[in-house]
């Protein structure tokens, strides 16, 4: 048991070795819809003994209401000046927009974000990169920022990481009749991690190894926020 909940630890994965990642494909997911109805509808009637359901972190965000619409977001002095020191990602614009910075300085508090921000420039002048959201901490470094793929009828959104991921997975897994489930953060640069899982030994390794280089999950026009790893 941890602070989230009980998880079943009791089952053994040792011996799951994933072949393929089937894409399940949904309704369009909204802020505020239930993640544990879309499962229940979409996911449960395809899945076979072993499967292990995957998740997109952002699509738990959204039904969670963790998402801040652009145009909401009021930037403040600190976080204009702070964005102009961001570097740029290939994984996006992400906090050189003052909006997402606006956004990681309420999440994290201005303290917090200026150490950070102080760490990333003494880190870059020993060619060290990746402190600021070491100190800013996780939860910072998975915010997504406002992009273009978003479906049109839907506003733009700003969107921080869900709140207990585990415990997310495991109301999903519960729906599942016990089907493991994990949350991921994926990229499609080769980041893969899992922020939230429904059991305590799951081979997180090898899941996060496997959607790094097979990832049909899509939160654009794919409608595929979830997958069966079988």
């Amino acid at each position: 048991m941890d602070n989230n909940g009980s998880r079943d630890s009791a089952k053994d994965f040792n011996d799951i070795k994933i072949q393929q990642c089937i894409p399940v494909k949904t309704e369009l997911i909204r802020p505020n819809d239930s993640i544990v109805k879309t499962a229940e509808k979409y996911v449960k009637p395809q899945l076979t003994n072993g499967d292990i359901v995957v998740c997109s972190e952002k699509a738990v965000a959204f039904s969670q209401g963790r998402v801040v619409a652009e145009d909401e977001v009021r930037v403040g002095l600190l976080a204009k000046i702070l964005s102009r020191f961001v570097v740029n990602s290939p994984y996006g614009i992400g906090m050189r927009d003052p909006r997402t910075m606006q956004v990681a300085i309420e999440m994290a508090g201005k303290p917090r974000i200026i150490l950070a921000a102080l760490a990333g420039g003494l880190g870059k002048l020993v060619g060290r990169s990746g402190d600021f959201y070491r100190v800013a901490g996780m939860e910072v470094s998975m915010i997504d920022g406002v992009v273009e793929h978003r479906f049109k009828e839907l506003r733009r959104y700003i969107i921080p990481p869900p709140d207990k991921p585990d415990l997310a997975a495991l109301k999903i897994s519960k729906a599942l009749n016990g089907t493991p489930v994990v949350i991921m953060d994926v990229n499609d640069l080769g980041g893969s991690m899992v922020v939230g899982k429904s059991h305590d030994n799951l081979p997180v390794t090898e899941i996060e190894n496997f959607m790094r280089y097979d990832n049909p999950l899509g939160q654009g026009t794919q409608q595929t926020p979830m997958g069966i790893l079988r």
